[in-house]
């Protein structure tokens, strides 16, 4: 008991208690409690605390929390994924989360091929609904390392076992497409769409060479059930469609240069009656599939959903002459509540719009450090653009390019797409084409998506040798660097 204790040695003991306090992470329930609360708060120090002790499920943890951050190493995720993993002695989940994160980043595949083929070994696919749900997540990304009839015999485990969220469609649609059976995959991919979010990309996959125009065409069937759909799903299929419409663009564009540039010095002409015709036809399937994208993606920023409403204000921001600063600043608005730090991204951006009156540099850049100073992700794409717009001076490329590098070093994929951007048609600054299109498949292959449009506009008009050239560069920076 401390009532006899002596004043020295009780001030001492407290003392020690204190900073016991104050050094000890927070526990791994405690850390799942605030990521409950705010999926966006800061645990990595905690979480790295407790892996360095050992604790393989706070490895697990770490790895998802990272998996989810644009600015993080894929070769640390997926090293405290096989950490976690434990050669099937610690957290066989880890497993799962490992191949969802390979799903996502494609350059990984055929590296990690080998060691997901002997995981597999490490453990009974069959001992219980975990490691049946791991196997199937699995079977999901690398389909040729688990047997059809394994695959099968384990899905029906899954369908016994499964009390809550079970979510099987995906499963069978794989399965099918393995067997051959395409018109049940069909079906089965068809009803995944609705509860699975995952399977939208992969929907879109296996409707293979026609996916462009099959695609959309299925989202516009599906729009009477639209609002019944769980809010990540509208997101992901707007998402896809904005991707397949700027693809459609970006197409447009390449046909419209090459046109020009093989009139290059001979006499002009008017346009032909035909001519005319295919433009306004283009100009009237781009403004119809631009319309579906914009049905899609305000159902969801209706429902509150924070990435949905982030997408639009970026779409607001990037095209000013079909916005203006007030809807856009409400837009906003409605974001700060929710995301406060993503708020003040979007804020730093509108900020830095010159079509606008609000435009306005220094508050643009005072937000973007204190962006900085908080360890925000984004920061360093924030100055790059400051930089490659010109906001307070003229455009410094050297400096923007110089950011989105280190950026680019640290994990981020969207840093690759803006230096292909910067490359292909940056202000200030002499064009390489083949330097594009080698950061633009760096960023495609790391799976940023909107690296898919100047990819397919380069492909068009960039010569097969220059490809070829791009390509071997290409090669090499997944050689040198940890991607």
């Amino acid at each position: 008991m401390t009532v006899n204790m002596p004043p020295r040695l009780l001030l001492a003991s407290l003392a020690l208690a204190c900073a016991s306090t104050a050094s000890a992470a927070q526990s791994l329930e405690q850390i799942r409690y605030t990521l409950y609360k705010d999926p966006s708060a800061e645990v990595t120090g905690d979480l790295r605390q407790l892996a360095e002790r050992g604790d393989l499920a706070s490895t697990l943890l770490l790895g998802d929390v990272l998996a989810a951050r644009p600015d993080s190493s894929p070769a640390e995720v997926v090293a405290l994924y096989q950490k976690a993993f434990a050669d099937g002695r610690g957290m066989v989940p880890a497993l799962a989360s490992l191949a969802r994160l390979i799903d996502r980043t494609p350059h990984l595949r055929e590296a990690q091929r080998p060691w997901m083929t002997q995981a597999l070994t490490r453990y009974p696919a069959n001992l219980d609904p975990r490691n049946t749900s791991t196997t199937l997540e699995v079977f999901l990304t690398y389909p040729e390392l688990v047997e059809p009839a394994q695959a099968a015999q384990l899905l029906a485990l899954y369908e016994q076992a499964c009390l809550l969220n079970c979510r099987p469609e995906l499963y069978h649609a794989v399965l099918a497409e393995r067997q051959g059976r395409r018109s049940e995959a069909e079906r089965w991919y068809r009803q995944a769409v609705k509860v699975d979010a995952r399977a939208i990309d992969r929907y879109y996959a296996f409707l293979g060479e026609q996916q462009d125009r099959l695609f959309p065409a299925f989202t516009d069937q599906l729009e009477p059930e639209r609002e019944q759909l769980p809010v990540e799903n509208i997101h992901r299929i707007a998402a896809l469609l904005d991707s397949i419409a700027s693809v459609q663009r970006a197409e447009q564009d390449a046909d419209r240069y090459e046109s020009q540039n093989s009139t290059a010095g001979a006499e002009k002409l008017p346009p032909t009656p035909e001519q005319l015709a295919r433009e306004k036809a283009q100009q009237d399937a781009l403004d119809l599939a631009t319309a579906r994208v914009q049905r899609w993606r305000d159902v969801a920023v209706a429902r509150g959903y924070v990435p949905a409403m982030v997408s639009k204000a970026n779409y607001m921001i990037s095209n000013p002459t079909e916005h203006n600063a007030e809807e856009t600043q409400a837009l906003i608005d409605q974001v700060r509540p929710r995301d406060p730090t993503r708020a003040k991204a979007l804020q730093a951006q509108f900020y830095m719009v010159n079509n606008w009156l609000t435009m306005d540099p220094d508050k643009a850049r005072a937000l973007i450090e204190e962006l900085r100073a908080s360890g925000y992700p984004g920061a360093g794409l924030l100055l790059g653009e400051y930089y490659s717009k010109g906001v307070e001076d003229q455009p410094d490329q050297e400096k923007a390019l110089a950011l989105f590098q280190a950026e680019a070093n640290k994990g981020n994929t969207a840093a690759w797409y803006r230096m292909a951007t910067l490359h292909a048609y940056g202000r200030a600054l002499c064009h390489d084409p083949v330097k594009a299109y080698t950061y633009a498949r760096v960023a495609l292959d790391l799976g940023e998506r909107s690296a898919k449009s100047l990819v397919r506009r380069l492909e068009k008009t960039l010569p097969k040798d220059d490809i070829e050239r791009a390509m071997a560069a290409r090669n090499g920076l997944f050689k040198e660097a940890t991607l």
